[in-house]
């Protein structure tokens, strides 16, 4: 597990961008996991500014699978993953549309809807890369806790502190016009990808980071589970690192 502060959330950004930009140079066909909150967005205006500057950077054979989507919400609703994706990166970069996949918040059979893009991940070769967000409470994907390394993509509930995280007023406007649960990738899924990455900035997520590096990785902080993976990549600024205690921590300032 490698531990990168950055100075501010700018520099986290970049670095995450300078990150999935070398990767897709050195496998153009690479098979990418995403997500769709603030923090990986900035990384993915800076994507999009260097393609538009002309930057030897092209995303055409890239495939990627978003970690979750909302249940009950359609692809083009503007609070949807999709939109999200489609809008911040897809409609601006040369990626085939087909290439990208979101799992159907609106769809009739969720169950089958987990199954289908777990079997699609597979057949597409498995996930090189995965680009994560951490959660308030330790979530990656909306693996909430209590979600174990066998988890694989699923319906899950949203917890109380999840849903007022998410009825803030940036996406969705009240309580009561947010969903109750998202179909996520499986903590199962995400540690079967051949390298991990997870970002997280701000203040506010130092208690959350804090949590991950803070006690033995469980179920009870699903984000900690993911710092046994052999190539995992955490990428924090200083506002997220302040409250890491633990001496035997050996961070890197990027």
């Amino acid at each position: 597990m490698s531990l990168l502060v950055c100075q501010d959330r700018m520099r986290a950004a970049t670095l995450l961008a300078d990150i999935i930009e070398q990767a897709v140079k050195d496998q153009p066909r690479l098979v990418l996991g995403l997500a769709s909150g603030a923090t990986s967005g900035r990384a993915y205006w800076d994507l999009v500014s260097r393609y538009c500057r002309g930057i030897d950077l092209s995303f055409r054979f890239v495939t990627t699978f978003n970690t979750d989507e909302f249940i009950g919400v359609a692809p083009e609703d503007p609070r949807s993953a999709r939109y999200f994706m489609n809008q911040h990166l897809f409609s601006q970069i040369d990626i085939r549309r087909e290439n990208t996949f979101v799992p159907r918040g609106d769809c009739v059979d969720i169950n089958a809807e987990c199954a289908a893009y777990e079997h699609l991940i597979t057949a597409r070769g498995g996930l090189d890369l995965v680009v994560l967000g951490l959660g308030h409470n330790g979530h990656v994907g909306f693996n909430e806790p209590g979600s174990t390394v066998k988890s694989l993509t699923r319906p899950v509930e949203f917890t109380p502190s999840t849903l007022a995280g998410l009825s803030d007023g940036q996406r969705f406007a009240s309580l009561s016009e947010t969903p109750q649960g998202a179909i996520t990738m499986g903590i199962g899924t995400i540690m079967a990808a051949r390298r991990v990455l997870l970002i997280a900035t701000g203040i506010g997520k130092a208690q959350a980071v804090a949590k991950v590096f803070g006690r033995r990785p469980g179920p009870a902080v699903p984000a900690s589970q993911l710092l046994s993976h052999p190539e995992c990549t955490v990428i924090v600024d200083q506002d997220a690192a302040s409250g890491i205690r633990r001496d035997d921590i050996e961070m890197t300032y990027a």
